[in-house]
């Protein structure tokens, strides 16, 4: 909680810096592909590799500056899970997929970043780590499915399934990092992964059956790719 209060306390001072330099604003749309994971009850590791999906999505990014960005994205994809991957839960017999579409909004710090155009109006290639932590929601609607030894079926579970009274709806905090390379004047090309705490142990279909003190967690990987809507100034 510490590290995500100073980046966003580092986010609102380079926006109010942003709000001096008109000369580097702009507007940018573009597409994420990729891949997704999921952490919870049904996973041992933080992150288990055999449970990767496919993970893609849409952004509208603005610029504020040099060092400051917002950006919008309507992210989609699949997560699951399998108690055959935790040597805690195995016997359990519990596992899981649902489809997610995650509604975000983050702040991005860039680092080192030069202008886009030199003084002449030439454009510059340029590349630019960053950082950026915001607030979003995620829908979803998880069903876990048992499928150990029938006769096992009342000691493994505490109440029936599909668990009653679980959320489809979930507040997260985007965080992560990324990097990107100012191609050309329209193209921007870049990286980016990022993790998802949802505060809740609803989201892979298990809470009363699992355990209800351990948030479930997703993670957003992939490439990126977009293209300059509106120019900044070539100055």
């Amino acid at each position: 909680m510490y590290k995500f209060t100073l980046i966003l306390c580092l986010l609102s001072t380079s926006a109010l810096t942003a709000q001096r330099n008109t000369s580097n604003r702009y507007f940018e749309a573009g597409f994420l592909f990729g891949v997704t994971n999921y952490s919870g009850d049904m996973v041992e590791k933080r992150i288990e590799i055999s449970e990767t999906r496919i993970g893609y999505g849409a952004y509208g990014r603005y610029h504020l500056g040099p060092h400051f960005s917002v950006k919008a994205h309507v992210y989609t994809g699949s997560i699951t899970g399998d108690d055959a991957n935790s040597s805690k839960t195995k016997s359990r017999s519990l596992r899981f997929a649902t489809n997610i579409v995650e509604l975000g909004l983050v702040g991005e710090l860039n680092f080192g970043r030069r202008n886009r155009f030199t003084s002449t109006g030439i454009h510059t290639f340029s590349i630019t780590p960053y950082v950026f932590a915001g607030v979003g929601a995620t829908f979803a609607n998880a069903e876990a499915e048992y499928y150990g030894p029938p006769d096992l079926l009342n000691e493994n579970l505490r109440v029936p399934l599909p668990e009653e009274g679980l959320g489809d709806r979930f507040v997260l905090v985007p965080m992560g990092a990324g990097i990107r390379a100012d191609i050309s004047e329209s193209l921007v090309l870049g990286l980016e992964g990022g993790f998802r705490p949802v505060f809740s142990d609803d989201l892979d279909g298990v809470r009363y059956n699992g355990n209800p003190e351990s948030g479930d967690w997703y993670y957003f990987a992939g490439v990126t790719a977009s293209f300059v809507i509106s120019n900044s100034k070539k100055r």
